[in-house]
């Protein structure tokens, strides 16, 4: 199923479903004796959507180690994801659902939810922000706690025992760090490295023919397979700014990220504006911990709003993220980092609250109007200044400090 059949099943069969359940949840809690809460002790956290916000959700998963040092915390989000939280140790379970068609999506629905119940699930943080099918999920797992983003509507006020109002001027992390004021944290959020393994690093290096000359490497996302098509930026600008760096830093070597489904799209865009021998295609080419190994070693990721983003600034390499439909403020990167947005009047357009589907009017102008000078000048002001060789284990976000 593609992300957009999810999220018109979501929003149209979502709503009478959360109703029927919120309400024999009621009545059955009526019926119990005692609905007095357990202690924290088996907690599930669900993410199903955007690979980038699984990894955003890394501070609020420090924080609710911290918290409940002995719990177990289990981490349930769509098979695609899954591979990015083996990245984080603080999950000691991992739950998937499976979208490749239909019928395993049912079947991995209903399969979590006996899970769920089985391991006495006690406490559910759902941080999606307004999907029906996870407030679902979260009322059929058995869990007596509930947190979620507050929404005023009866399908979701129903559901959760516990609610946070979302704020869209704190970034993403932050939010969902909130979901543990309920419980009394107020600490800022934390963000843990993502690191590579040696395996990882010498499979990436053997694949890409990269050796310790100390030979700048940047690496680059035109993100072609965007959900949101509004997003891209064009290849014909990418093209312009990738010969002005490598005029920029000569010896550079350019690696053009991507999907597999990207491979072919990356590949024309080489062909047809006839870039040089230094700008190879690896779209689709590594594993994520592969990934993750050769952004440890680059100097910068350019990127538009995508995942990408979001894995560098763990790792701790610099990045110059392009935003038009979405708010850097809400989504842009942590740590060194430069975000070219142009801030017209329409943007950001990209509602949460209509799970993200719009298509713009104005042929997205917002991407339209980033230029290839101020592009060129971001990443001169990133690959300028002096970059640490190894990151600190985790950092406070700052930027967007967590205020409660």
């Amino acid at each position: 199923m593609t992300v957009d059949t999810q999220r018109r099943i979501d929003r149209f069969t979502g709503i009478p479903l959360c109703l029927a359940v919120a309400l024999l949840r009621k009545v059955l809690d009526l019926l119990r004796p005692d609905a007095s809460a357990p202690p924290v002790r088996s907690i599930c956290v669900m993410k199903f959507f955007g690979l980038g916000s699984v990894v955003l959700s890394a501070p609020f998963l420090h924080g609710l180690r911290e918290r409940f040092p002995d719990a177990r915390i289990s981490y349930l989000t769509f098979e695609q994801n899954a591979e990015a939280l083996s990245f984080f140790p603080m999950v000691d379970n991992v739950l998937t659902i499976s979208t490749a068609t239909g019928w395993k999506f049912v079947r991995d629905t209903i399969g979590v939810i006996i899970r769920m119940r089985a391991e006495s699930v006690d406490t559910v943080f759902d941080l999606e922000f307004f999907a029906k099918f996870s407030t679902l999920l979260g009322t059929l797992s058995g869990a007596r706690r509930r947190v979620g983003f507050a929404l005023p509507t009866l399908w979701r006020r129903w559901n959760l025992t516990a609610s946070v109002p979302l704020d869209r001027s704190a970034h993403v992390a932050v939010m969902f760090q909130r979901q543990l004021q309920p419980f009394g944290e107020t600490t800022r959020a934390a963000f843990p490295a993502i690191t590579s393994t040696a395996a990882d690093r010498v499979s990436m290096a053997n694949k890409l023919g990269l050796t310790e000359n100390g030979s700048p490497i940047i690496v680059v996302n035109i993100n072609a397979d965007a959900v949101s098509l509004e997003r891209r930026w064009s290849p014909e600008r990418f093209a312009a700014v990738l010969r002005a760096v490598a005029a920029m830093r000569p010896g550079a070597t350019f690696f053009l990220s991507g999907a597999r489904t990207e491979q072919t799209y990356v590949a024309e865009m080489i062909k047809r504006w006839k870039l040089p021998d230094n700008v190879h295609n690896v779209a689709g080419a590594l594993s994520l911990g592969e990934f993750v190994a050769l952004l440890e070693r680059s100097d910068v990721l350019l990127t538009c709003d995508s995942g990408p983003v979001h894995f560098a600034s763990a790792v701790g390499t610099p990045v110059v993220a392009l935003f038009g439909p979405e708010s850097p403020a809400f989504y842009g990167p942590l740590g060194q980092s430069v975000s070219v947005y142009s801030g017209i009047a329409c943007s950001p357009c990209l509602n949460i609250y209509a799970a993200k589907r719009f298509v713009c009017p104005y042929n997205a102008r917002c991407m339209d109007m980033i230029s290839v000078e101020e592009v060129v000048e971001a990443l001169r002001r990133v690959l300028g200044n002096p970059r640490n060789v190894r990151r600190p284990d985790t950092f406070l976000i700052g930027t967007y400090s967590a205020k409660t």
